[in-house]
């Protein structure tokens, strides 16, 4: 976890600007930077030794052994996709755990697009962020995307009604108005097929997850033709 608002007021104390170079659930090492201190005055990076407040800047981070949900969204995909994925070992053997948690995902990721793109616009609306001294890099969607799909597409691809799920998913993700999520989407359905071609027995079955796969290239290519 990282307090930010801490970070803000140690910016506002020493008149700079703190990059965060780790995100949270981030695995970090000693040599890897939490975070780096830029002096506003002089408009270069300032060394350690430079910057009054270094401890303080620690502080804000907690480091501990184990990743937690708050300030961790990737975790909870992690976890999801790890449920889903244990039910369809061939111990468990549950595929209807594996397609609720698709639905749950899918659910997720379109109210997280939709809190990004309301963020966005009042972000464009405001005069001044909340935390403007602080910087920290946006989640990445691929990472997102492949946290919680792709354990499920390379387990699930002997299951029809897992395949026929996930696709529908990518096609709901795809069409939601969000280009990253569309292309992350569609990434990840052309894996999923390619293990379906390979676990799947029958070719009717197969048929039928590339009929989705393909109305997923057709939504992108309209897409891109309207543009």
């Amino acid at each position: 976890n990282i307090n930010f608002a801490k970070l803000q007021r140690l910016a506002e104390k020493v008149d700079g600007m703190i990059t965060v170079c780790s995100e949270p659930g981030m695995f970090v090492t000693p040599n890897l930077p939490l975070a780096r201190f830029i002096d506003k005055s002089a408009s270069t990076e300032s060394a350690s030794s430079e910057c009054t407040c270094i401890d303080e800047i620690k502080a804000t981070f907690v480091i501990g052994p184990e990743r937690t949900f708050e300030s961790d969204p990737r975790f909870g995909m992690v976890v999801m996709s790890e449920i889903a994925s244990r039910a369809l070992s061939s111990a468990v053997n549950d595929p209807g755990t594996a397609i609720n948690i698709i639905g749950s995902l899918v659910r997720m990721l379109s109210k997280w697009s939709g809190v990004c793109q309301e963020n966005e616009a009042a972000g464009r609306a405001s005069e001044k962020p909340l935390y403007d001294r602080v910087a920290l890099a946006d989640l990445s969607v691929d990472d997102l995307f492949n946290d919680a799909f792709t354990a499920i597409v390379r387990d699930g691809a002997g299951s029809l009604e897992v395949c026929i799920r996930i696709q529908k998913a990518f096609l709901a993700l795809s069409s939601i108005g969000d280009e990253d999520m569309a292309n992350a989407a569609s990434r990840l359905s052309d894996l999923a097929f390619r293990y379906a071609e390979k676990s799947l027995i029958l070719d009717e079955e197969i048929e039928i997850v590339r009929s989705y796969v393909k109305q997923l290239n057709d939504i992108k290519k309209h897409s891109m033709d309207s543009k």
